[in-house]
């Protein structure tokens, strides 16, 4: 797998850089890896000091696993966030502790335990801090999300936290493992091979999801002020029109698209829709989707539920109850109920 990350061509494309960079990266921590696993499979049994050894590196490469792993899935979701300097920074602090350790592993094994001891709490609040880090950041992937996107594409990537928090206890039990039996190691190692084919795979197909998510992947945290209010008087009569005209039951609606309809930048699109209606641009379309779903419930009641969600430009029914539920505060069908309208098959 390391080496199919390396080979598999990625387009040129400059919003990719990063992502190349980060598959450069998961391409050795895969082989490095890899190579470990052939040392202990072929390697004779380890015993005294050699098993310290063991000990030294397998917390080592942990740490920089974690690194490797963190900032690729980070990358995932916010394409700015990798730099030189941030890189950098962490992988000279994981180095300097690496070296105290292997320091002490060599010059006084005496003194061996309590230091590791020690960098295997600096490990797990490494690990706390990138749990938290990314975590961070994928809520503002998800916000950015909802600014750029109607329906639940989102859902598309919720395989990237998934995996995330999959390598996250993958990198507890992998220095928890130092400490069982020879059979639990073994049901560790069947599981992280399957874990890491699971994790390449899924890199190697991203950029047929990136092409779809690419605006709340590239898009910066800040967005472009307007050109004063002018700018939002002119753009204010063409949204109203398209409101008019009932174009956000179009299914697939996007803020590209309609930033390109109405001659504008979409990140000040995002920006002013937040501003004039206090709502994200996935919010503000849905709402406007429940507004006709409620209208047609009352004008034409024997539509059944799943007619009023197509109708309405929604993606599925389950869809359509998540988001009817979220503006009224009740399911379509006990609206129904409560307005007296008894309508079609729900």
């Amino acid at each position: 797998m390391g080496v199919c990350l390396s080979v598999v061509s990625v387009p040129r494309d400059a919003e990719l850089k990063n992502y190349r960079i980060s598959r450069r990266f998961l391409a050795g921590a895969y082989i490095v890896l890899a190579g470990v696993g052939l040392w202990e499979t072929l390697g004779e049994s380890v015993t005294g000091e050699d098993q310290l050894a063991v000990m030294a590196f397998t917390l080592i490469a942990a740490s920089f696993q974690a690194l490797l792993f963190t900032f690729a899935a980070i990358t995932l979701v916010n394409m700015r966030y990798i730099t030189k300097r941030r890189t950098g920074r962490n992988v000279v602090v994981i180095s300097l502790l690496a070296a105290v350790l292997l320091i002490i592993l060599f010059e006084s094994p005496k003194h061996f335990y309590p230091v590791f001891y020690a960098m295997l709490a600096l490990y797990c609040l490494q690990l706390v801090y990138y749990i938290v880090l990314f975590s961070r950041e994928y809520r503002r992937y998800r916000r950015r999300f909802d600014n750029f996107f109607a329906g639940d594409e989102y859902r598309r990537s919720g395989w990237i936290r998934d995996a995330f928090y999959m390598a996250a206890c993958m990198g507890i039990i992998a220095v928890g493992s130092l400490f069982v039996s020879r059979t639990l190691y073994i049901v560790f190692t069947a599981a992280y091979t399957v874990f890491y084919v699971y994790f390449a795979v899924r890199i190697m197909n991203y950029l047929t999801l990136f092409h779809r998510i690419a605006p709340a992947v590239v898009a910066p945290d800040s967005q472009p002020e307007s050109d004063g209010q002018g700018a939002d008087d002119k753009l204010q009569p063409l949204i109203g029109q398209w409101i008019d005209d009932k174009s956000y039951l179009l299914a697939g609606v996007m803020l590209e698209g309609l930033a390109n309809e109405l001659n504008t930048n979409q990140f000040y699109l995002s920006r002013y829709i937040n501003s004039r209606y206090g709502q994200n641009f996935r919010s503000w379309v849905n709402s406007l989707r429940i507004g006709e779903s409620i209208r047609l419930m009352e004008t034409e009641p024997g539509l059944s539920i799943p007619e009023i969600a197509e109708r309405t430009g929604m993606t599925s029914i389950s869809t359509f109850y998540r988001q009817f539920s979220a503006v009224t505060g009740m399911t379509p069908s006990e609206y129904r109920r409560q307005s007296g309208k008894t309508g079609g098959e729900d």
